[in-house]
């Protein structure tokens, strides 16, 4: 059984008309090293802000080592 350091289960966020996330989902296995990589307003920044409690997502879950 893989522990994940970062677990995101069908993350949703949007910003008025603006979807910034739709069913984003993956996960980080501890002991790994990983890059966030992606086009300007891919929601890279929002996914961050949501993992760190910075804001609420509208849907969905996301965990930092459980």
């Amino acid at each position: 059984m893989d522990v994940l350091a970062i677990d995101v289960r069908g993350l949703e966020k949007r910003y008025g008309e603006t979807e910034a996330l739709r069913g984003l989902s993956f996960g980080v296995p501890r002991g790994s090293l990983c890059g966030f990589l992606g086009r300007n307003g891919a929601g890279k920044t929002t996914t961050m802000k949501l993992l760190l409690g910075m804001a609420r997502p509208d849907a969905g879950q996301g965990f930092i080592f459980g």
